[in-house]
């Protein structure tokens, strides 16, 4: 080969190098943060959006709860950037605040990446609050919707000719009819499958009977309105609601309901899943992630004619449910935002759940024809349940309050601490401790 060939075999050699190293250095690399109940879905997302915006690339890195939360708030003290966004738990909205971008700034300052078509006004109002803002301050984009429900068996029901429960003293009553020990003539071996383990699942599940009470007229007379962040467990001024008859009401409730449950100070999500896909209970109170697994039970087959879903007894369920937001220290925020608002959109929205079970957060998903043919509840179950929803606190103090509350309710629902009142009192004196109010 001749000088003058190899030096133009160079030269194109050069080019194509620079040019792969031009692809290369525009390419904004961002990753996603996610908990394992949100990760498929976004790996689904993440593949759709690199293929419509191929200069992002966009990784899902799926952590547990018990690692997310603690890398997450790790990251936002160190200011390290090393996270670009994250799905965060609507409990851990106060914590994260600081951490977390205005998203509005983002919105007005890259206004040529908003999509038009979003509409934050389709958001289910509780929705866009406890999984996107702190304050005055849009911190996330809501992407899991959740609130527990009541799900029962149609055909245990239609054989004893009972009527669905919407308090829980009806609960109780079905309960005793649909146990053996009580009912030789019960199609079920227990009434109820309750989770009440010494873990925050004790913590969330408390406001499914305190809520109601907490919400009722008398006990807003009493403890006045519910502020978002501070939730249920507290009054209208930042004070301790359930050392009160209605808390330890609400805790009578539960230990009655106790004797028509398997193991209800032992089990969790995975046991009582179990009991009810198996057919050993009536009843059970859950998220509406359990509704994949049902599906595929054999016990519980055909599906739509054994299975009803209503609003969780009393009307006031507690919530769950995740935001998307992005790091304040990201040099990446325009991408970022590009990323959480397709995540977020409405055609992902019906998507996940149609998919996944992943609870929506649109009025448009749960009002969509094609989602109503499989699932007619979300309209009249799911959207009233969530705008209804009791709440934990969000504030940042939450894990503290919670682990020192998990404890003192295991007590009592043990049977250790009788005089629930007074427990109760002490309880609340060791969170006034805490907020040092």
């Amino acid at each position: 080969m001749g000088a003058k060939k190899i030096l133009a075999a160079m030269g194109v050699t050069v080019i194509l190098l620079l040019g792969v190293s031009m692809a290369v250095a525009g390419t904004v690399k961002i990753n996603c943060l996610s908990s394992p109940d949100n990760a498929d879905a976004l790996t689904d997302f993440a593949q759709e959006f690199m293929k419509k915006y191929p200069d992002i690339q966009v990784e899902v890195i799926p952590l547990s709860w018990e690692v997310l939360y603690p890398r997450i708030l790790a990251d936002f003290a160190s200011h390290a950037g090393a996270y670009d966004t994250m799905t965060w738990d609507l409990m851990t909205g106060g914590a994260c605040s600081q951490g977390l971008a205005d998203l509005e700034k983002i919105r007005k300052q890259y206004p040529e990446v908003v999509d038009p078509d979003y509409d934050i006004e389709d958001f289910i109002p509780t929705a866009w609050h406890v999984y996107g803002m702190w304050g005055e301050k849009n911190i996330g984009l809501p992407f899991y919707g959740a609130t527990m429900f009541f799900f029962y068996r149609k055909d245990y029901f239609q054989q004893l000719g009972l009527q669905v429960p919407t308090t829980w003293d009806e609960v109780l009553k079905a309960a005793r009819l649909l146990t053996k020990e009580y009912n030789p003539d019960s199609p079920s071996k227990y009434g109820i499958s309750l989770m009440f383990p010494r873990t925050h699942t004790l913590f969330y599940m408390y406001l499914n009977w305190f809520g109601p009470l907490r919400r009722s007229p008398s006990g807003i007379a009493k403890f006045g309105k519910v502020d978002l962040d501070w939730g249920d467990y507290f009054t209208q001024d930042k004070k301790p609601a359930f050392n009160s008859l209605e808390g330890a009401r609400a805790l009578e409730l539960m230990e009655e309901l106790m004797r028509y449950s398997p193991d209800p100070l032992g089990s969790d999500y995975g046991e009582t899943l179990e009991y009810f896909g198996k057919g050993l209970v009536a009843m059970v109170p859950q998220w509406t992630a359990c509704i994949a697994s049902w599906k595929g039970s054999p016990a519980l087959s055909p599906y739509s004619e054994k299975v009803g879903v209503t609003i969780m007894p009393g009307g006031h369920p507690v919530s769950g449910g995740w935001g998307l937001g992005i790091n304040n220290d990201t040099p990446h925020k325009k991408e970022a935002y590009m990323w959480i608002q397709f995540a977020t959109n409405k055609r992902h929205d019906k998507l996940h759940w149609l998919k996944y079970n992943v609870g929506p957060t649109r009025y448009s998903t749960c009002q969509d024809p094609e989602v109503l043919k499989e699932y007619p509840w979300l309209k009249d179950v799911y959207i009233p349940s969530l705008e209804q929803a009791s709440h934990r606190p969000r504030i940042p103090e939450e894990p503290k309050l919670e682990d020192v509350a998990v404890g003192t309710l295991s007590e009592i629902l043990m049977g250790r601490k009788p005089d629930k009142l007074k427990t109760l009192d002490e309880l609340a004196s060791e969170w006034m401790r805490i907020l040092k109010k």
